[in-house]
């Protein structure tokens, strides 16, 4: 037995069949600490001498599923999923609770605005890891299950209900005080609506994706769909020539070569972890329901379905692989074919 008390608190300090066990016991109860030694011990014993188990924590455990999956066609959906677990990366799998998950995954879907079906799909690739480690021989930690959703039509913002959000996020607003973050959520937005975009493809987009010359922007998508390069409307381009002069360091040769340099052009926003809670805020106090960070993504495609864009043409728009994943949107068609018909008959 290894207790040791550091300050009023127990920890543990042993090695069973060449795996350490150095964890704080979170207790100054000797007895209680005691007892979780011994479950510790137990739970290596039965891992690595009975069944043979290694541990291994999520960041390797997550890097040679990956490894095992280079090539596949789903290889960057995997790795920017598990990106979302981040949080847990250096704990040893067998430690994990299934709360710890959970928590992340309540945090990306509530707190974060991700869809369900994203939040679901990093569970998918969660649980996958499980399944890889247990056959590779590693002790693996627990699945959950996923989150069960709304089937029905997808929520986008009217033009109304869009206009009503950027006055609320104008950083001349009294609510404000940091005007330059402010308007950083504001400009997040308009590249957001004008491009249709995942929130992670802006926040990953470099200056040099950008053609000011021949006013495109091109979008690398992260679920490995299909790139697609854009025009750039006029408030897009207004917006994104306007960052890039007021960048901290000066964009050597942007003028001159028509293309900019390899930053990003919402630094910050590269970052892994990034807040955005200013969304639900702003819509909260303009009695906006239901909408987050992808809700932009649905009202780019709303708005381009409804004007008489084809449901294929939107498909490349989105970069969308299968035609499928664009007909959530196919409730839009039957009533502007309608609109269309009766503009016909009337004329």
């Amino acid at each position: 037995m290894a207790l040791i008390k550091r300050g009023e608190v127990y920890h543990v300090r042993t090695q069973v069949a060449g795996v350490l066990i150095a964890k704080s016991t979170k207790t100054k109860n000797k007895r209680i600490a005691e007892q979780l030694e011994a479950k510790w011990i137990s739970e290596i014993h039965s891992e690595v001498v009975v069944a043979k188990r290694m541990p291994i924590t999520v960041e390797k455990a997550i890097e040679e599923f990956l490894l095992s999956r280079r090539g596949t066609a789903g290889h960057v959906n995997a790795e920017n999923k598990l990106q979302m677990f981040s949080a847990l990366a250096k704990l040893k799998l067998h430690e994990v609770k299934a709360a710890d998950v959970q928590s992340i995954a309540f945090q990306l879907l509530n707190d974060e605005g991700y869809a369900i079906s994203t939040v679901n799909t990093a569970i998918i690739y969660w649980n996958a890891v499980q399944n890889f480690c247990t056959k590779s021989n590693y002790t693996a930690g627990p699945k959950i299950k996923r989150f069960k959703g709304q089937t029905g039509r997808v929520r986008f913002l009217s033009d109304d209900e869009v206009m009503l959000l950027l006055a609320k996020l104008n950083p001349q607003n009294d609510d404000y005080r940091e005007k330059r973050r402010a308007q950083d959520n504001l400009d997040f937005t308009v590249a957001l609506l004008h491009t249709g975009a995942r929130d992670r493809e802006i926040a990953d987009l470099k200056l040099n994706q950008i053609d000011i010359a021949n006013n495109t922007i091109t979008i690398h998508r992260s679920k490995g769909g299909t790139d697609t390069t854009l025009k750039m409307s006029n408030a897009l381009s207004e917006m994104i020539k306007r960052r890039i002069a007021e960048a901290d360091k000066p964009l050597d040769g942007l003028l001159l070569h028509g293309r900019a340099g390899n930053g990003c052009l919402f630094p910050e926003r590269a970052k892994a972890r990034y807040n955005n809670e200013y969304l639900g805020k702003a819509c909260a106090k303009i009695g906006l329901k239901d909408v987050n960070l992808h809700t932009l993504r649905h009202t780019f495609a709303c708005k381009m379905l409804r004007a008489g864009i084809s449901i294929v043409e939107v498909q490349h728009l989105l970069g969308h692989r299968n035609l499928g994943s664009t007909m959530c949107y196919a409730h839009m068609i039957p009533n502007l074919t309608a609109d269309r018909a009766a503009q016909v008959l009337n004329a």
